[in-house]
């Protein structure tokens, strides 16, 4: 696994078939790619919120932090000015055909935690991130970043 934290190529390699990149030569058709600066954005903002201490393999952890941030991005520059931000749908109707879905309240008590549900590559940051923060915690951890 690549070293903490990753390029825009490792992103790309890593992703390969998860997203839209552009071609090198074709890094401005922002409408139909995602470009360099889409990925270089996103490692960006997940480095802000990640501690590379608390992990065995930091690059993988990392690697979805990113994917989050890459999405979110990207729907929310899709949307543009009408951007809104929604919390996750616990049930919907139509006619008469309702879902119900059970958020477990461990995500839903919790703004910080329940922000990273809004997509699956959030939703692949906790699966990694909440157990070792868990443990972390009940062992009253407090080693610093090594950064």
């Amino acid at each position: 696994m690549q070293l903490y934290p990753p390029s825009v190529s490792d992103v790309k390699s890593y992703f390969a078939r998860d997203f839209n990149f552009a071609p090198a030569d074709d890094q401005t058709n922002i409408d139909t790619y995602v470009v360099d600066a889409d990925i270089t954005r996103a490692i960006t903002e997940a480095n802000i919120h990640f501690n590379d201490t608390l992990f065995e393999d930091p690059g993988t952890v990392f690697m979805y932090l990113v994917a989050f941030h890459l999405v979110s991005n990207l729907q929310n520059s899709a949307k543009g000015i009408s951007s809104q931000s929604k919390f996750p749908i616990s049930s919907s109707n139509v006619g008469s055909v309702s879902f119900t879905f059970a958020i477990p309240e461990r995500y839903s008590k919790d703004a910080f935690i329940q922000s990273y549900t809004t997509n699956g590559y959030g939703m692949k940051y906790l699966s990694f991130a909440l157990p070792v923060l868990v443990a972390v915690a009940s062992a009253g951890y407090r080693q610093t970043s090594s950064r």
